[in-house]
Protein backbone atom coordinates (compact mmCIF):
# COMPACT_ATOMS: atom_id res chain seq x y z
CA UNK A 1 0.00 0.00 0.00
CA UNK A 2 1.13 3.35 -1.17
CA UNK A 3 1.40 4.50 3.32
CA UNK A 4 1.57 7.91 4.88
CA UNK A 5 4.40 10.58 4.68
CA UNK A 6 5.87 9.02 7.22
CA UNK A 7 6.61 5.49 5.60
CA UNK A 8 9.47 5.61 3.06
CA UNK A 9 9.13 4.54 -0.70
CA UNK A 10 10.44 1.69 -2.02
CA UNK A 11 13.15 2.77 -4.74
CA UNK A 12 11.72 3.97 -7.98
CA UNK A 13 13.73 7.07 -8.81
CA UNK A 14 16.86 6.32 -7.82
CA UNK A 15 17.00 3.02 -10.38
CA UNK A 16 15.35 5.20 -12.90
CA UNK A 17 17.91 8.14 -12.41
CA UNK A 18 20.76 5.10 -12.60
CA UNK A 19 19.51 3.98 -16.15
CA UNK A 20 19.11 7.74 -17.18
CA UNK A 21 22.95 7.91 -16.65
CA UNK A 22 23.47 4.37 -18.46
CA UNK A 23 21.62 5.62 -21.35
CA UNK A 24 24.15 8.54 -21.32
CA UNK A 25 26.61 6.53 -21.23
CA UNK A 26 25.20 4.55 -24.38
CA UNK A 27 24.63 6.90 -26.86
CA UNK A 28 27.41 8.83 -26.27
CA UNK A 29 30.59 6.73 -25.45
CA UNK A 30 31.28 5.30 -28.66
CA UNK A 31 31.63 9.03 -30.20
CA UNK A 32 34.57 9.71 -27.27
CA UNK A 33 37.65 10.19 -29.18
CA UNK A 34 40.18 7.68 -27.22
CA UNK A 35 39.84 5.15 -24.74
CA UNK A 36 40.50 6.12 -21.55
CA UNK A 37 43.62 5.12 -19.83
CA UNK A 38 41.92 2.19 -17.42
CA UNK A 39 39.31 1.04 -20.03
CA UNK A 40 38.28 0.95 -23.29
CA UNK A 41 34.79 2.20 -24.87
CA UNK A 42 33.64 -1.20 -25.88
CA UNK A 43 33.97 -1.86 -22.24
CA UNK A 44 32.23 1.13 -20.64
CA UNK A 45 29.60 0.74 -22.93
CA UNK A 46 29.21 -3.10 -22.13
CA UNK A 47 29.09 -2.43 -18.59
CA UNK A 48 26.24 0.23 -19.02
CA UNK A 49 24.20 -1.80 -21.11
CA UNK A 50 24.42 -4.49 -18.09
CA UNK A 51 23.43 -1.69 -15.33
CA UNK A 52 20.63 -0.91 -17.06
CA UNK A 53 19.36 -4.40 -17.91
CA UNK A 54 20.05 -5.42 -13.93
CA UNK A 55 18.20 -2.09 -12.80
CA UNK A 56 15.27 -3.22 -14.94
CA UNK A 57 14.83 -6.14 -13.78
CA UNK A 58 15.05 -5.46 -10.15
CA UNK A 59 12.38 -2.68 -10.75
CA UNK A 60 10.21 -5.58 -12.61
CA UNK A 61 10.49 -7.59 -9.74
CA UNK A 62 9.19 -5.18 -7.73
CA UNK A 63 6.92 -3.49 -9.23
CA UNK A 64 5.77 -6.03 -12.04
CA UNK A 65 3.16 -9.00 -12.04
CA UNK A 66 5.44 -12.23 -10.96
CA UNK A 67 6.25 -14.06 -14.31
CA UNK A 68 4.06 -16.32 -15.56
CA UNK A 69 4.99 -18.22 -18.92
CA UNK A 70 1.42 -18.27 -19.65
CA UNK A 71 0.67 -14.83 -19.40
CA UNK A 72 3.62 -12.96 -19.47
CA UNK A 73 2.75 -11.34 -22.38
CA UNK A 74 -0.21 -9.48 -21.08
CA UNK A 75 0.93 -9.19 -17.43
CA UNK A 76 1.94 -5.68 -16.52
CA UNK A 77 5.09 -5.47 -15.82
CA UNK A 78 7.48 -1.66 -15.25
CA UNK A 79 8.33 1.42 -18.04
CA UNK A 80 10.94 0.48 -20.40
CA UNK A 81 13.69 3.06 -20.36
CA UNK A 82 16.39 2.92 -23.57
CA UNK A 83 16.75 6.60 -24.50
CA UNK A 84 16.82 9.77 -23.19
CA UNK A 85 14.09 11.90 -24.50
CA UNK A 86 11.90 13.95 -21.58
CA UNK A 87 8.58 14.33 -23.71
CA UNK A 88 8.52 10.64 -24.22
CA UNK A 89 5.12 8.95 -22.69
CA UNK A 90 6.49 6.12 -19.94
CA UNK A 91 3.98 3.57 -19.76
CA UNK A 92 4.08 0.28 -18.29
CA UNK A 93 5.21 -2.63 -21.00
CA UNK A 94 4.44 -6.29 -20.63
CA UNK A 95 6.58 -8.48 -18.00
CA UNK A 96 7.36 -10.12 -21.39
CA UNK A 97 8.56 -6.72 -23.13
CA UNK A 98 10.34 -6.23 -20.28
CA UNK A 99 12.45 -9.47 -20.18
CA UNK A 100 12.96 -9.65 -24.04
CA UNK A 101 15.04 -5.67 -23.21
CA UNK A 102 16.64 -7.20 -20.71
CA UNK A 103 17.94 -10.21 -22.53
CA UNK A 104 18.98 -7.92 -26.11
CA UNK A 105 20.96 -5.61 -22.92
CA UNK A 106 22.69 -8.47 -21.91
CA UNK A 107 23.82 -9.79 -25.03
CA UNK A 108 24.93 -6.92 -26.60
CA UNK A 109 26.52 -5.84 -23.45
CA UNK A 110 28.40 -9.74 -23.06
CA UNK A 111 29.64 -9.04 -26.44
CA UNK A 112 31.64 -5.62 -25.64
CA UNK A 113 33.35 -6.54 -22.56
CA UNK A 114 36.80 -7.65 -22.54
CA UNK A 115 37.16 -7.45 -18.28
CA UNK A 116 37.08 -10.91 -16.86
CA UNK A 117 36.69 -10.32 -13.11
CA UNK A 118 36.90 -6.32 -12.05
CA UNK A 119 39.76 -6.14 -9.11
CA UNK A 120 38.71 -5.59 -5.83
CA UNK A 121 38.44 -1.84 -5.84
CA UNK A 122 36.27 -1.61 -8.45
CA UNK A 123 34.38 -4.72 -8.09
CA UNK A 124 31.00 -2.96 -8.30
CA UNK A 125 31.74 -3.11 -12.11
CA UNK A 126 30.28 -5.41 -14.60
CA UNK A 127 32.69 -8.13 -16.13
CA UNK A 128 32.42 -11.29 -18.07
CA UNK A 129 31.95 -12.89 -15.20
CA UNK A 130 29.33 -11.07 -13.30
CA UNK A 131 27.51 -10.50 -16.69
CA UNK A 132 27.21 -14.18 -17.32
CA UNK A 133 25.95 -14.34 -13.88
CA UNK A 134 23.35 -12.07 -14.10
CA UNK A 135 22.44 -13.57 -17.48
CA UNK A 136 22.27 -16.76 -15.38
CA UNK A 137 19.81 -14.91 -12.49
CA UNK A 138 17.63 -13.76 -15.32
CA UNK A 139 17.75 -17.17 -16.88
CA UNK A 140 16.28 -18.71 -14.06
CA UNK A 141 13.72 -16.16 -13.30
CA UNK A 142 12.47 -16.59 -16.87
CA UNK A 143 12.18 -20.38 -15.81
CA UNK A 144 15.12 -21.23 -18.93
CA UNK A 145 16.06 -23.68 -17.03
CA UNK A 146 18.62 -25.13 -19.43
CA UNK A 147 20.05 -22.03 -20.40
CA UNK A 148 20.38 -21.11 -17.32
CA UNK A 149 21.94 -24.17 -15.95
CA UNK A 150 24.70 -24.38 -18.92
CA UNK A 151 25.91 -20.73 -17.14
CA UNK A 152 25.79 -21.51 -13.93
CA UNK A 153 28.08 -24.83 -15.17
CA UNK A 154 30.35 -22.07 -16.97
CA UNK A 155 30.56 -20.64 -13.91
CA UNK A 156 30.62 -22.97 -11.20
CA UNK A 157 34.58 -23.57 -11.81
CA UNK A 158 35.86 -20.61 -11.04
CA UNK A 159 33.27 -20.08 -8.12
CA UNK A 160 35.58 -20.75 -4.94
CA UNK A 161 33.05 -20.98 -1.45
CA UNK A 162 33.84 -20.00 2.16
CA UNK A 163 33.95 -22.94 4.55
CA UNK A 164 32.21 -22.53 7.52
CA UNK A 165 34.08 -25.12 9.67
CA UNK A 166 37.08 -23.46 8.99
CA UNK A 167 38.02 -20.54 11.62
CA UNK A 168 39.40 -18.31 9.16
CA UNK A 169 36.15 -17.98 7.07
CA UNK A 170 34.11 -15.19 6.94
CA UNK A 171 30.74 -13.57 6.00
CA UNK A 172 30.49 -15.16 2.49
CA UNK A 173 28.69 -11.49 1.43
CA UNK A 174 31.80 -9.44 1.96
CA UNK A 175 34.04 -7.51 -0.54
CA UNK A 176 36.95 -9.36 0.83
CA UNK A 177 35.20 -13.10 0.16
CA UNK A 178 36.75 -15.44 -2.23
CA UNK A 179 32.82 -15.89 -3.59
CA UNK A 180 32.53 -12.32 -4.44
CA UNK A 181 31.85 -12.12 -8.36
CA UNK A 182 30.77 -8.38 -7.96
CA UNK A 183 29.89 -6.46 -5.04
CA UNK A 184 27.32 -3.52 -5.64
CA UNK A 185 24.56 -3.56 -3.01
CA UNK A 186 25.03 -2.89 0.62
CA UNK A 187 23.45 -6.05 2.10
CA UNK A 188 22.58 -4.60 6.19
CA UNK A 189 22.27 -1.05 7.63
CA UNK A 190 21.93 0.49 11.07
CA UNK A 191 18.81 -0.05 11.11
CA UNK A 192 18.56 -3.51 9.99
CA UNK A 193 21.18 -4.72 12.53
CA UNK A 194 19.89 -2.42 15.35
CA UNK A 195 16.16 -2.36 15.39
CA UNK A 196 14.92 -5.55 13.94
CA UNK A 197 14.23 -9.24 15.39
CA UNK A 198 14.83 -12.21 12.84
CA UNK A 199 11.13 -13.56 12.27
CA UNK A 200 11.17 -17.33 13.81
CA UNK A 201 10.06 -18.39 10.19
CA UNK A 202 13.11 -17.65 9.11
CA UNK A 203 15.24 -19.07 12.30
CA UNK A 204 13.48 -22.48 11.64
CA UNK A 205 15.14 -23.32 8.83
CA UNK A 206 18.09 -23.61 10.04
CA UNK A 207 19.17 -26.60 12.18
CA UNK A 208 20.68 -24.94 15.47
CA UNK A 209 23.30 -27.51 16.27
CA UNK A 210 24.55 -27.95 12.28
CA UNK A 211 24.01 -24.84 10.55
CA UNK A 212 26.99 -22.45 10.68
CA UNK A 213 25.68 -19.59 9.42
CA UNK A 214 23.07 -18.98 12.33
CA UNK A 215 26.42 -18.05 14.11
CA UNK A 216 27.54 -16.13 11.26
CA UNK A 217 24.23 -14.21 9.84
CA UNK A 218 22.79 -13.72 13.44
CA UNK A 219 23.28 -13.45 17.10
CA UNK A 220 21.13 -13.46 19.85
CA UNK A 221 20.14 -10.78 21.73
CA UNK A 222 17.95 -10.98 25.02
CA UNK A 223 14.67 -13.29 23.94
CA UNK A 224 15.52 -12.88 20.28
CA UNK A 225 17.95 -12.53 16.78
CA UNK A 226 19.28 -10.12 15.63
CA UNK A 227 21.31 -9.48 12.37
CA UNK A 228 25.27 -9.97 12.86
CA UNK A 229 26.05 -9.45 9.70
CA UNK A 230 28.29 -6.37 8.83
CA UNK A 231 26.81 -3.17 6.79
CA UNK A 232 28.78 -0.95 5.03
CA UNK A 233 31.27 -0.55 2.51
CA UNK A 234 33.02 -3.72 3.34
CA UNK A 235 29.29 -5.78 2.97
CA UNK A 236 28.48 -5.45 -0.59
CA UNK A 237 27.63 -8.27 -2.55
CA UNK A 238 25.31 -8.70 -5.98
CA UNK A 239 26.63 -11.74 -7.47
CA UNK A 240 28.82 -14.48 -5.31
CA UNK A 241 29.68 -18.06 -5.93
CA UNK A 242 26.64 -19.12 -3.33
CA UNK A 243 24.22 -18.05 -5.32
CA UNK A 244 25.56 -19.90 -8.82
CA UNK A 245 25.71 -23.15 -6.78
CA UNK A 246 22.03 -22.78 -5.98
CA UNK A 247 20.83 -21.99 -9.95
CA UNK A 248 22.93 -25.00 -11.00
CA UNK A 249 20.86 -26.65 -8.39
CA UNK A 250 17.58 -25.40 -8.88
CA UNK A 251 17.87 -25.03 -12.90
CA UNK A 252 19.35 -28.53 -13.16
CA UNK A 253 15.97 -29.93 -11.01
CA UNK A 254 13.92 -28.47 -13.64
CA UNK A 255 15.67 -30.59 -16.59
CA UNK A 256 14.88 -33.69 -17.38
CA UNK A 257 17.19 -36.68 -16.73
CA UNK A 258 19.93 -33.90 -14.20
CA UNK A 259 18.28 -34.24 -11.02
CA UNK A 260 21.30 -36.00 -9.45
CA UNK A 261 23.49 -33.16 -10.87
CA UNK A 262 20.83 -31.17 -8.66
CA UNK A 263 21.61 -32.96 -5.49
CA UNK A 264 25.39 -32.50 -6.47
CA UNK A 265 25.65 -28.98 -6.26
CA UNK A 266 23.33 -28.83 -3.54
CA UNK A 267 25.43 -30.67 -1.08
CA UNK A 268 28.93 -28.88 -2.94
CA UNK A 269 27.08 -25.86 -1.23
CA UNK A 270 25.98 -27.56 1.96
CA UNK A 271 29.29 -29.50 2.89
CA UNK A 272 31.16 -25.96 3.46
CA UNK A 273 28.22 -24.43 5.47
CA UNK A 274 26.90 -27.12 7.88
CA UNK A 275 28.90 -29.57 10.16
CA UNK A 276 30.37 -32.86 8.90
CA UNK A 277 27.87 -34.83 11.72
CA UNK A 278 25.15 -32.90 10.38
CA UNK A 279 26.29 -32.72 6.65
CA UNK A 280 26.46 -36.56 6.38
CA UNK A 281 22.91 -36.72 7.31
CA UNK A 282 21.58 -34.27 5.62
CA UNK A 283 23.52 -35.87 2.16
CA UNK A 284 21.64 -39.19 2.92
CA UNK A 285 18.14 -36.92 2.83
CA UNK A 286 19.27 -35.40 -0.26
CA UNK A 287 19.95 -38.62 -1.78
CA UNK A 288 16.22 -39.68 -1.32
CA UNK A 289 14.76 -37.05 -2.50
CA UNK A 290 12.45 -37.12 -5.43
CA UNK A 291 11.83 -33.91 -7.82
CA UNK A 292 9.54 -32.14 -5.64
CA UNK A 293 11.11 -32.60 -2.28
CA UNK A 294 14.28 -31.82 -3.77
CA UNK A 295 12.52 -28.39 -5.61
CA UNK A 296 11.21 -27.81 -1.91
CA UNK A 297 15.15 -27.96 0.18
CA UNK A 298 16.42 -25.96 -2.71
CA UNK A 299 14.10 -23.10 -2.01
CA UNK A 300 14.61 -23.79 1.92
CA UNK A 301 18.31 -23.28 1.38
CA UNK A 302 18.00 -20.21 -0.67
CA UNK A 303 16.26 -18.69 2.11
CA UNK A 304 18.65 -20.01 4.56
CA UNK A 305 22.01 -18.68 2.42
CA UNK A 306 20.88 -15.69 0.95
CA UNK A 307 19.45 -14.34 3.59
CA UNK A 308 19.23 -10.26 3.94
CA UNK A 309 21.19 -10.20 0.92
CA UNK A 310 19.78 -8.31 -2.00
CA UNK A 311 15.80 -8.82 -1.95
CA UNK A 312 16.26 -12.74 -2.93
CA UNK A 313 13.65 -14.10 -0.45
CA UNK A 314 10.98 -11.44 -1.85
CA UNK A 315 11.89 -11.86 -4.96
CA UNK A 316 11.97 -16.14 -4.26
CA UNK A 317 8.48 -16.04 -2.77
CA UNK A 318 7.08 -14.22 -5.46
CA UNK A 319 8.39 -16.30 -8.55
CA UNK A 320 7.09 -19.30 -6.59
CA UNK A 321 4.48 -20.29 -4.51
CA UNK A 322 2.84 -16.87 -2.97
CA UNK A 323 2.37 -18.37 0.34
CA UNK A 324 0.16 -16.52 3.12
CA UNK A 325 2.75 -14.89 5.50
CA UNK A 326 1.28 -13.77 9.01
CA UNK A 327 3.69 -11.81 11.29
CA UNK A 328 2.79 -10.57 14.69
CA UNK A 329 4.13 -7.23 15.64
CA UNK A 330 3.97 -5.48 19.19
CA UNK A 331 3.07 -1.98 19.63
CA UNK A 332 4.17 0.62 21.34
CA UNK A 333 1.56 0.54 23.33
CA UNK A 334 2.19 -3.09 24.39
CA UNK A 335 -0.66 -4.53 22.01
CA UNK A 336 -0.31 -7.09 19.16
CA UNK A 337 -0.63 -6.08 15.95
CA UNK A 338 -1.32 -9.29 12.97
CA UNK A 339 -0.70 -8.59 9.71
CA UNK A 340 -1.49 -10.80 7.24
CA UNK A 341 -0.29 -11.21 3.48
CA UNK A 342 -2.92 -14.02 2.11
CA UNK A 343 -1.65 -16.20 -0.16
CA UNK A 344 -1.27 -14.96 -4.27
CA UNK A 345 -2.08 -11.70 -2.66
CA UNK A 346 -2.62 -8.52 -5.35
CA UNK A 347 0.42 -7.03 -2.89
CA UNK A 348 2.85 -9.27 -4.04
CA UNK A 349 3.47 -6.83 -6.45
CA UNK A 350 3.94 -3.74 -5.60
CA UNK A 351 2.20 -0.31 -6.07
CA UNK A 352 4.04 1.58 -8.31
CA UNK A 353 4.31 4.91 -5.55
CA UNK A 354 2.35 8.04 -5.34
CA UNK A 355 5.75 9.90 -6.82
CA UNK A 356 5.60 7.92 -9.91
CA UNK A 357 1.72 8.06 -10.56
CA UNK A 358 1.41 11.68 -9.78
CA UNK A 359 4.26 13.19 -12.27
CA UNK A 360 2.94 10.62 -14.79
CA UNK A 361 -0.59 10.00 -15.89
CA UNK A 362 0.55 7.68 -18.33
CA UNK A 363 0.88 4.84 -15.20
CA UNK A 364 -2.02 3.12 -13.52
CA UNK A 365 -1.70 0.63 -10.79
Amino acid sequence: DNSPNTTVNYPWSNPYKAIFYANSVIEDIMSAEEDTEEDSREQVKGEALLLRAYTHFDLLNLYGKPYKPESAISDRGIPIATQIDIEQKYEAATVEEVYNQIFADIKEGRELLQVEQQSRDVQYRFSKRSAMALEARVRLYHQDWEDALELAEELIPSCSLENLNEATAGDPALVTSKEAIMSLEVIGSYYLNGGMHITSQLLEKYNQAGDKRLGVYFKENGDYYVCKREYGNNARITFRSGEIYLIAAEAAAHVEGRLELAKTRLKELMVNRLTPDYYAEKAVEIDGMNQNQLIEEIANERARELALEGGHRWFDLRRTDRPEIVKVYTTDQGEQDRQVLSKDDSRYTIAFPKEATESNPNLHN
